[in-house]
């Protein structure tokens, strides 16, 4: 008898996390404004701020990975958030990041990643299978980007907090 409520047990289970898909959630954002033109500039007075900010609008948003490039800037903005956090920050190549792999490697958690104009939007291009998002233009810094991923079920959302 014991034996057969375990089974019962294991098999309501399974189908209850059948019935409730893992939903994966990935904010992508800019680094914030840098303080010059230079290749591997650090943040500006202006940009530190925004860090901040964007530190206080995810206060209360659980995030459990975080993902920068090597860049001054964006580990800069990232690590702001990060610490508020008590989170350890993973870096890729701008080249080498595929947002399928690290869902497929990410199912059900939340993540942060923090890129640049011209990479971000193509990041999430590629992820639709379609060209819906533009270069970020040199001047914004605000744009804040969210896929949502449910089963097999993708949906984008381009947010200007």
């Amino acid at each position: 008898m014991k034996n057969f409520c375990l089974i019962l047990f294991f098999l309501i289970m399974q189908t209850v996390s059948a019935q409730n898909p893992a939903t994966t959630t990935i904010y992508l954002i800019r680094h914030a404004e840098k303080a010059d033109l230079s290749s591997n500039p650090e943040l500006s007075d202006a940009g530190i701020k925004r860090a901040k900010n964007w530190a206080a609008y995810f206060e209360k948003t659980p995030i459990d990975l975080f993902y920068t490039t090597m860049y001054n800037r964006t580990q800069q903005t990232c690590s702001a958030i990060a610490a508020t956090k008590q989170k350890d920050i993973l870096f890729y190549k701008p080249d080498a990041m595929d947002l399928k792999k690290i869902i497929a490697e990410n199912q059900g958690k939340t993540l942060l990643i923090v890129g640049h104009s011209n990479t971000i939007p193509n990041y999430i291009n590629k992820l639709l299978g379609a060209s819906k998002y533009e270069d970020i233009p040199e001047s914004e810094f605000g744009n804040l980007y969210r896929i949502t991923v449910t089963d097999e079920k993708i949906s984008d959302e381009l947010i200007h907090p």
